[in-house]
Formats: structure tokens, C-alpha cells, sequence
């Protein structure tokens, strides 16, 4: 057996890329989401609400499902 031609070592080499892309591909595609559902809160997220401020304890704030408002009112 003797070296191989410059042919088939382009044909290898042309492979060799094609499987690499191929399995980039498929790494891209099966990668898990940190959130699957973009715009909708996770599944262990807060409800929306008026809970206590922390910045003045006089105050509640809105939480609105996704994240804290400018909404304040006296807590009661």
C-alpha cells in the first residue's frame, strides 16, 4: 500500500468536515434551553402580585409575573 493520492486525501479531507458540521449540527439542535418557552415565566416563578418592599417597609411593590414594577402602594 503506498501514500494516497491527492484526490482521495481531499475526498477524506471533504468528509472529515462534513461529519464534523453534521455532528455541530446535531450538538446546536439537542443543546438544552435554559428556559424553552421564551416570554412566558418559568414554572417555579413567583405569581404576580403585591409583595413586601425591600428597599421600604412601608411599602408593597407589584411583581408582575416576570419582574419587579415601579408600582408601589402603602402596605396595609
Amino acid at each position: 500500500m503506498g501514500a494516497l493520492s491527492i484526490g482521495h486525501t481531499l475526498f477524506l479531507l471533504t468528509l472529515l468536515v462534513l461529519l464534523a458540521v453534521g455532528v455541530g449540527v446535531v450538538f446546536l439542535i439537542s443543546k438544552p434551553r435554559s428556559n424553552p418557552r421564551p416570554g412566558y415565566p418559568p414554572p417555579n416563578a413567583m405569581a404576580p402580585g403585591w409583595y413586601p418592599d425591600n428597599a421600604n417597609p412601608t411599602l408593597v411593590r407589584w411583581f408582575d409575573g416576570y419582574r419587579w414594577t415601579d408600582y408601589t402602594q402603602p402596605r396595609r
